[in-house]
């Protein structure tokens, strides 16, 4: 338990620094989700001018059916929003680095989830409230 602890320290602070030296320059930031319980997820967010990237650490700390996800919505002013589910696959992964990308800009909506999987096909059982993180 003390080694997962500790690496998972490392990686926020390793995170947070690059966040940091990242935003100098172009739009960057560090997010973090907060609002369901078992779902636990961070990572950082660069923005270009014509694009935004995401790249996350998701993990499910609750032992029990149903599986972590994060629904990320992009949206951009006089455009349709983008919307990504992102879940952990099957087979008991507890927790998986990802990466999504939008060319909606504007802002940036964040909503842990838990749903289960059913004929290769993910499907949400409960979201927390949306947040805005830029």
């Amino acid at each position: 338990m003390r080694r997962v602890a500790a690496v998972t320290l490392l990686t926020a602070v390793i995170l947070t620094a690059v966040a940091a030296r990242a935003s100098a320059g172009t739009g960057a930031g560090f997010w973090r989700s907060a609002g369901r319980h078992g779902v636990d997820a961070f990572g950082v967010y660069r923005r270009r001018p014509a694009r935004v990237t995401l790249s996350f650490l998701l993990r499910d700390t609750k032992k029990d059916r149903y599986v972590a996800a994060v629904r990320f919505t992009f949206t951009e002013r006089h455009h349709r929003r983008s919307v990504r589910v992102v879940a952990l696959p099957r087979g008991g992964v507890s927790s998986r680095w990802r990466s999504v990308s939008s060319a909606n800009t504007g802002h940036l909506y964040v909503q842990e989830c838990t749903g289960t999987w059913r004929a290769k096909r993910f499907r949400i059982r409960t979201c927390a409230p949306r947040r805005r993180h830029y």
